[in-house]
């Protein structure tokens, strides 16, 4: 039988911190039948100049500007790893004709994440975004899924201990980013907790549950010290049952440590997820982009993309109303 050949993706990375460094960079690299970097940005002078060499790409390919990259183009795909809202470079790419794999949050407002599902009149551009969520890539998320019917599901409940976030020690020192202005939800950090963490739970919930996004009817929070987090707690109805969620920001606490349990009629499922970027071959992340692969050469839908992404908005900012802020 003749082997098909794999296309290879040609991909531009646009942001070069912690995640791109000790996740997509090494992944793509290690890919190689796969995907292809063939540019990279970065706004901190020097960064992709750096990573373009030890990659061995041009210097033709290194900018500080992703408005500058898109247009020289000479690559199929964008990966967007800044943080922060994604809405304005997503739209941009997807104008230009590219699928995006973009990090979570799709956008900061509704409104935003408007302006990226309208991106390209009359070129699908929701069929050709995908957003990080990497739990619902996982390989126990796979089985549970391929063993429970969402019709099934009594309760899901999950519990997450956040500390910090820890990286594998590489040869590189981040230059400090001044602390960003948060305006309207934002400024409560109950909402940037949901779009900027808590969202991989919800996208979890809406996988296992088989819904396209969730209501809201009971939050609470509490334990925030300073700038930093605290805890953070809310609930809604499922289909045929209900679920809660519990986010502890902890900053003393040892590791990160998530646990969700799946209720159904006749079974219970329990997935468990340690720290992230601690992960071996065949991980979420990897299944991940090759799932991205798959969107960019074979138009395969991705499990989240611009419509879920703009729902988990929608979900924060009903927690944010469950818990009396203004919104």
């Amino acid at each position: 039988m003749a082997v098909v050949p794999v296309a290879v993706v040609r991909v531009a990375v646009v942001g070069l911190g912690h995640v791109a460094r000790h996740v997509h960079l090494p992944l793509l690299a290690d890919l190689n039948q796969h995907f292809r970097i063939t540019a990279l940005c970065d706004s901190v002078p020097g960064y992709a100049a750096d990573l373009a060499h030890r990659l061995g790409i041009a210097e033709s390919g290194v900018f500080t500007d992703a408005q500058s990259m898109f247009e020289r183009g000479e690559f199929d795909a964008v990966l967007l790893l800044t943080s922060g809202s994604h809405a304005a470079l997503a739209a941009e790419a997807l104008k230009r004709g590219y699928a995006v794999f973009c990090e979570k949050p799709l956008a900061h407002t509704p409104e935003e994440a408007a302006l990226v599902a309208g991106a390209g009149a009359g070129a699908r551009a929701g069929e050709r975004l995908m957003l990080g969520y990497m739990k619902q890539y996982g390989p126990n998320v796979a089985e549970a899924i391929d063993s429970l019917d969402p019709a099934t599901v009594r309760h899901i409940d999950i519990s997450v201990l956040h500390p910090p976030e820890d990286f594998p020690p590489i040869d590189w020192t981040p230059v400090a980013a001044p602390p960003p202005t948060h305006l309207g939800a934002r400024a409560h950090w109950e909402y940037r907790a949901m779009l900027d963490s808590v969202c991989h739970d919800v996208a979890l919930i809406r996988l296992l549950a088989g819904v396209a996004e969730l209501d809201v009817d009971s939050a609470a929070s509490w334990g925030a010290r300073g700038e930093e987090p605290g805890s953070l707690e809310f609930s809604g109805p499922l289909p045929h049952g209900r679920y809660s969620v519990r986010w502890h920001f902890l900053p003393d606490y040892l590791d990160y440590e998530e646990s969700v349990h799946v209720q159904t009629e006749t079974d219970t499922h329990y997935l468990t997820f340690g720290n992230p970027y601690f992960f071996s071959a065949k991980s979420s992340f990897e299944r991940e982009l090759l799932a991205f692969h798959a969107l960019v050469t074979a138009g395969t839908a991705p499990l989240s993309g611009i419509a879920e992404g703009t729902a988990d908005i929608r979900t924060a900012l009903n927690v944010l109303r469950a818990l009396g802020g203004a919104t």
